[in-house]
């Protein structure tokens, strides 16, 4: 019995413990890892970087010898022939092969293929593969970074939603209290029935602002597990964090940053020595090759015998070659002229890269002044609407203020309430924008 009753208290105490695992709220941080190992564009990503190291293996094998080694059993039955002949002899018809000839054999082969000179396909193939898989780096460092963008801009967005809801719950039951404040003083005479049907109005308002404050909340939530992987109606919690960083850098200062770590200027820069190899390789097709063969044959019928490999009855050849390309149609001019537009192509769009990482740059750097400027206006906003909200509650107590006066102190305070969380949070992702922008955004 007592072995039973401790088997319940922990599995009770498993599933509490399991239930609170479950529940623990995700910090920014949390969630920015979990993004970074579940986000499948980040999974498609890494593949694409492991593919592009493949390829420069591949690449790398064009300047080692190629060797294929074989052995073979063969054997033939040829049977009789139909066709006759006349024995010298006997002046008789007879047949060309008379019996069932057997024939078999053993081999064993190595030969080997160097190219020792392809015009330079090879070395330019190899730095074009390795220029392709420094591009896809950057590519997915890109990639990581968008993803860490999304997740703190949802992650900020959700918080917001949950501030807004709150203060959305605020405001309904401010405004029951309003509704039965008017309700009283018109039963008492102190009020008109204006008053009572301005507050229920508002009342009703409040109510439907509650509703699409969670329905907001439903879909931040919504968006915040999609971008960590999860199913959309999961119930995740996160902590709320109100720290506001302090961006103290120049926008020439923020500006040479971008230019010297933003990914995407790295990657497209990668791009262009690609596409810069890729005119000389198509170059090498008009230069001559130079090629090494070698090859070493054993043949007997007796398997046994192959330990007499380099002794008797073998053969052994080598041989150098020279190819001169004459002409092979316009091919080779066509992949050069490709080649070259492929690299005109990728320097336009490394222009337009920095054309539009300034752009970024500057987006980013304006907003997050904005935004910490705009902190400070909406605190105030929020100090002097809550004090004209208690002026009116007293003087609609009191007699001597009107229903609509305090509806709009009330509206007013609700309003700059919005504002100034908003702020905060607008603030933090114009922050993390900027960081962005200058290809700095960790984790």
């Amino acid at each position: 019995m007592k072995r039973s009753a401790l088997t319940i208290v922990l599995f009770a105490f498993a599933i509490a413990f399991g239930a609170y695992a479950q529940e623990k709220p995700l910090t920014l941080e949390e969630c920015v890892d979990i993004a970074l190992e579940q986000n499948p564009d980040i999974v498609r990503g890494e593949f694409t970087v492991k593919i592009a190291g493949k390829d420069v293996t591949v690449a790398m094998s064009r300047f080692l010898p190629y060797i294929d080694g074989r052995m073979s059993y063969y054997n033939s039955t040829v049977g009789p022939s139909s066709q006759l002949r006349i024995d010298p002899q006997t002046g008789i018809l007879v047949p060309v092969q008379p019996f069932e000839v057997k024939s078999y054999s053993y081999t064993a082969s190595l030969s080997a293929n160097q190219t020792l000179f392809d015009g330079g396909y090879s070395i330019y193939n190899y730095l074009q593969k390795r220029s392709m898989k420094k591009s896809a780096d950057y590519n997915f460092e890109d990639t990581k970074q968008m993803t860490i963008l999304i997740v703190k801009e949802r992650y900020y967005n959700l918080l917001a939603a949950e501030k807004l809801l709150e203060v959305a719950e605020e405001t309904l039951r401010s405004s029951e209290e309003s509704y039965k404040r008017a309700e009283a003083l018109y039963e008492v005479g102190k009020a008109p029935k204006s008053d009572v049907l301005q507050a229920k109005v508002q009342l009703e308002t409040d109510r439907l602002g509650v509703i699409q404050a969670q329905n907001s909340l439903a879909i931040a939530l919504a968006s915040m597990n999609h971008i960590l992987g999860f199913d959309v109606d999961k119930d995740i919690q996160v902590v709320d964090n109100l720290d506001l960083p302090e961006v103290e850098i120049t926008y020439a200062n923020a500006m040479d940053n971008a230019f010297a770590n933003h990914p995407l200027l790295h990657r497209r820069m990668f791009d262009v020595k690609a596409a810069k190899d890729g005119i000389f390789m198509a170059l090498s097709s008009f230069l001559p090759s130079f090629n090494f063969y070698y090859g070493y044959d054993w043949r007997h019928r007796d398997f046994g015998r192959i330990k007499e490999i380099f002794d008797t009855d073998y053969s052994w050849y080598y041989m150098f070659r020279l190819s001169i390309p004459v002409f092979q149609g316009w091919s080779r001019v066509a992949n050069t002229g490709r080649a070259r537009l492929d690299y005109l192509s990728t320097q336009e769009a490394l222009e337009q890269g920095k054309r539009d990482v300034a752009l970024e740059v500057k987006q980013a750097y304006f907003d997050v002044q904005q935004a910490k400027k705009s902190i400070a206006v909406s605190q105030n906003a929020v100090e002097a609407a809550e004090e004209g909200l208690r002026l009116n509650r007293e003087k609609y107590s009191l007699g001597a203020g009107t229903m609509l006066d305090l509806i709009v102190a009330q509206v007013s305070y609700t309003s700059s309430q919005s504002d100034f969380i908003q702020a905060k949070y607008d603030y933090k992702y114009a922050v993390a924008r900027l960081e962005r922008a200058m290809g700095q955004l960790k984790e």
